[in-house]
């Protein structure tokens, strides 16, 4: 009794186990040749009938999968041939087709002669520990695949900060190789430093384990890797949890950012300096100048402040084109800095205005750097395709003292000062008096005036139009329409004479109608002047000319325009899409709501917009999507040195990449020359404008 009850507890914990026992009988100590015996109902551990209690070893055999079944043939057979018995885990296939692990643990017995005669064991099911171990297998190697692909450097350490493992990226910023950097302290392999140079801050990983918390470093940091090169990089730090909750460590993930500090720091100077000169801008100039009124202010002290206009310099633009003017500004720089003592600020303002702050320096020796000043300008000789130029300034000088009011009327009064020195006959320096704005704001008033309604009465203004090619396989025809005044002596007076002027006195609503009304004149006049069959081709077959006109800011402020333009539209038989209107960023910031409703009623139409400048403005990209805009003309100073500035070969790619994802298409103003070209193709900008592709020409047809 006592004997069957051991036998049933020993099954009862077998079947709790899920194992049966086996046995078989060697014949000549050969396992090939035995015969397994099955305690039922253990057969069905091979998917086969519960009641199988005996099966010859090959019958077995073949049920293992075909990979395993010399291992474990060899393995048996050993365990046999040395007495020591066998542990093995093999797969078996079960007739349904469905794959299976077992576990099999036996020992050798032997007859009276001392031969191995049979042998008795226990085999259970290890399917679902197998499936659970190769899962998490196939999730180590996944994360350990993930972190060798991923794009940044990731570091993982142990809860003392010891480095155990580096990603691909890791290895590769920072000199470690993985095996070699385990074991190390975390300060060593990923040895950080204050970019500013200052004292080295807490590890973000050591931070992150001392505080328990992920840890994001907003601290400029320099990565000193190991063969003592520098590299910025941004970091931070989480911790690594056990499932129970026990801090097992800390992973770090870091990455390469000297290209956005670079392109950072690149754009912090653009923000404060003018990028063709390396002068500062009027902006950090302004700021200059608020500063010493400030210590005039409240200290005493007497600056002062020179506005110069370049005479003549139009005169270079114009003759020998922009690639001429910029040099000469160039140089000029160059050479004005070099007269100036090291404590002046030397600025360029505008298009060929400069302005210097003499700090500390009272009227007279401030009269005497201006003279020096405009005799160094007057003795300068510019050379371009054996032309030679000779050059002036009119200089406008305005004392800082207490007595200052703001740094506007500061500008205002230099401003007003050269006024007075050109009206004396330029090349000269003027001291600013209280009387000179009176005088030259109501001589300026009278003089503009006069000359914007003379044009207007001689029917003197003039079109003329610069292509915008495409860079695309289909060609379009689309032009840009500029504005000249014809000066009665067979010369043109340009945009940048007249317009701040109209701009100033209010007459820039009526320029602007003007050329609407003569662009939808000039549509009609070429259309009513084509062939039948060319007519036909025209409306059937070509994509219709487009004409891009400029509005002012002013006018997006105009009530009745939008009337006026639709007026336009019937009244000359015009197709809204053949006209697209082109307004600056800065006109767009001023004026966001109305220049939004404007446009959009417009766009309602049929018409198209061009933001013109774009990227000027550090705020571009903010407003971009809150506008119908079709055309991004991406602002000439990015532009015009793109072959050889990667800075601004970044800025460009990243206007044009936005641009496109926004369903808006990109134009490149200022392609000069065929190296700018290449790079703007290259990039994938949609349009081009420059001599590179064309040149300005007449747009006479229709202007009345």
């Amino acid at each position: 009794m006592n004997h069957e009850r051991e036998q049933q507890r020993l099954h009862l914990a077998l079947d709790a186990a899920s194992m049966t026992i086996w046995d078989s009988e060697l014949r000549d100590g050969r396992v090939e040749l035995s015969t397994v015996k099955w305690a039922a109902p253990g057969a069905a551990l091979l998917g086969l009938a519960p009641d199988l209690l005996l099966q010859p070893f090959p019958d077995f055999l073949r049920c293992v999968h075909a990979d395993d079944r010399s291992a474990v043939l060899g393995t048996m057979q050993d365990g046999v041939d040395h007495y020591t018995g066998y542990e093995i885990e093999y797969r078996v296939l079960w007739p349904d087709g469905t794959l299976h692990w077992l576990a099999a643990k036996a020992q050798v017995f032997c007859d009276a002669a001392g031969a191995a005669s049979d042998t008795l064991g226990i085999v259970w099911d290890i399917t679902a520990r197998k499936r659970d171990e190769l899962r998490r297998a196939r999730e180590r190697e996944l994360a350990e695949t993930t972190l060798r692909s991923i794009g940044e450097g990731v570091i993982t350490t142990d809860r003392h900060g010891k480095t155990e493992f580096l990603n691909r990226v890791a290895e590769h910023l920072t000199g470690w190789p993985s095996e070699l950097a385990r074991g190390h302290d975390i300060g060593a392999t990923l040895q950080l430093v204050d970019e500013a140079g200052g004292p080295s801050p807490e590890h973000v990983a050591l931070k992150c384990l001392r505080l328990r918390q992920a840890i994001n470093l907003a601290t400029p940091s320099l990565l000193v890797m190991r063969d003592g090169r520098r590299l910025a990089v941004e970091e931070s730090a989480a911790p690594i949890w056990s499932d129970d909750g026990e801090l097992l460590g800390t992973v770090v993930v870091f990455r390469d950012v000297s290209h956005e500090r670079k392109l950072s720091k690149q754009l912090s100077w653009q923000a404060t300096h003018d990028t063709l000169t390396g002068l500062i801008n009027r902006r950090e100039f302004e700021a200059c100048i608020a500063a010493a009124l400030h210590s005039a202010k409240h200290d005493g002290h007497v600056h002062a402040l020179l506005y110069m206009d370049l005479d003549q310099f139009k005169v270079v633009n114009d003759t020998c084109g922009h690639s001429a003017g910029d040099l000469l500004l160039q140089l000029l720089a160059k050479m004005l800095q070099q007269q100036l003592r090291d404590s002046d600020i030397l600025a360029r303002l505008g298009g060929d205005e400069l302005g210097v702050l003499l700090p500390h320096c009272p009227p007279e020796q401030a009269l005497r750097i201006a003279d020096d000043l405009r005799q160094a300008i007057k003795n300068f000789r510019f050379v371009w395709e054996h032309n030679s130029f000779e050059l002036g300034a009119s200089i406008g000088m305005v004392d800082i003292n207490d007595s200052s009011k703001s740094t506007t009327e500061l500008l205002i009064a230099a401003d007003q000062a050269c006024y007075q020195a050109k009206e004396g006959g330029r090349n000269r320096v003027h001291r600013y008096q209280e009387s000179d704005v009176r005088r030259a704001q109501r001589h300026g008033e009278m003089l503009w005036v006069a000359r914007l309604n003379d044009a207007f009465a001689r029917q003197a203004f003039r079109l003329y139009a610069q292509p915008i090619v495409s860079l695309g396989p289909r060609p379009e025809r689309h032009d840009e329409v500029l504005i000249r005044i014809d000066n009665e002596h067979g010369g043109l007076i340009l945009p940048g004479a007249f317009i701040p002027a109209a701009e100033r006195y209010d007459m820039m609503t009526s320029i602007d109608r003007w050329v609407i009304r003569a662009v939808c004149a000039h549509v009609r006049s070429v259309r009513d002047g084509l062939a039948p069959e060319q007519a036909y081709i025209d409306a059937h077959q070509r994509a219709p000319a487009q004409y891009s006109i400029n509005l002012s800011g002013t006018s997006l402020g105009d009530e009745g325009l939008h009337d006026y333009i639709v007026d336009q539209f019937v009244a000359h038989a015009i197709a809204p899409e053949q006209i697209c209107f082109e307004i600056t960023e800065t006109a767009v910031i001023a004026n966001l709501p109305k220049a939004h409703t404007f446009m959009s009623r417009l766009k309602a139409l049929g018409c198209r917009f061009s933001l013109d400048d774009f990227g000027s403005g550090l705020s571009s990209f903010a407003y971009l999507k809150a506008l119908p805009v079709d055309f991004l003309k991406i602002d000439g100073i990015f532009i015009r040195d793109i072959a050889t500035n990667a800075i601004n070969r970044a800025m460009v790619k990243a206007i044009n990449e936005v641009g496109h994802v926004m369903g808006i298409r990109t134009v490149a103003e200022y392609v000069e020359d065929a190296p700018t070209l290449a790079v703007v193709r290259d990039i994938g900008i949609d349009y081009a404008q420059g001599y590179a592709v064309g040149a300005l020409r007449p747009l006479t047809a229709g202007l009345e």
